[in-house]
């Protein structure tokens, strides 16, 4: 009976790891399924787009849009379409555009462009939408003096880029000292559509070090973004 009784024991044992294997695949498929590790930032109307890690916050856009003067828009059709993130435990406006940001902070944004404009826009106009990068705009900074509060330029990459449909851009990395701070490092990519109608536009930054540790992260929300007009 002792016998029969440990087969027995046995038989139900190896029985029941059917059941612990289904219930460990299940609990694996849940975990899966949980909330995705990427915020899409979406502008359907200009058909961009771009992903940051979901730990990144969104800036108050309305403190965003008063602080650059534009009108915040859903997008380029009513406006200036503008939104940034902030990787930092407390988000603020000022690590994106300001001295700083120890952490990854990210613009992004469409922008129509006036029609009298649109002939004399070029890459350059990309290059330096947002500080200083192109010869000829760093020499008309130096003749400014110091008002300007940028110092230490440093060329790291330039690369011009053909996504096709007519879109044009370039993807520039460079650094700068902003009003004697710490050397940050700008990682920008824009664009021009087919007319030069519209100029889009994503920048991420960082302190030198951040930039260090964090490159890939970085470099996965950069490669992101996106524009599909004309596609």
């Amino acid at each position: 009976m002792a016998g029969r009784t440990g087969l027995r024991s046995r038989r139900r044992s190896v029985l029941r790891w059917p059941v612990v294997l289904t219930a460990l695949l299940a609990a694996a498929l849940v975990a899966g399924c949980g909330a995705p590790s990427w915020t899409y930032v979406t502008n359907s109307g200009d058909r961009t787009y771009l992903k940051v890690p979901n730990t990144w916050k969104q800036v108050d856009p309305q403190q965003l849009a008063d602080q650059l003067g534009v009108k915040p828009a859903k997008d380029s059709s009513g406006g200036v379409w503008v939104q940034a993130y902030d990787s930092d435990a407390q988000p603020s406006l000022s690590h994106v555009i300001g001295q700083s940001a120890a952490s990854p902070a990210m613009l992004v944004t469409v922008q129509p462009i006036p029609e009298e404009s649109r002939g004399q826009i070029s890459l350059d106009t990309i290059r330096d939408f947002i500080y200083p990068v192109s010869d000829t705009a760093r020499q008309s900074q130096q003749l400014g003096g110091s008002a300007s509060g940028l110092t230490g330029f440093t060329l790291l990459g330039d690369q011009v880029l053909t996504p096709g449909n007519g879109i044009r851009g370039v993807h520039t990395v460079y650094s700068y000292r902003v009003n004697g701070g710490d050397p940050q490092i700008f990682d920008q990519t824009g664009y021009l559509n087919d007319d030069a109608s519209k100029l889009y536009l994503a920048l991420a930054r960082c302190s030198v070090d951040c930039f260090t540790k964090r490159q890939s992260e970085i470099d996965g929300v950069v490669a992101s973004f996106t524009v599909r007009e004309g596609q």
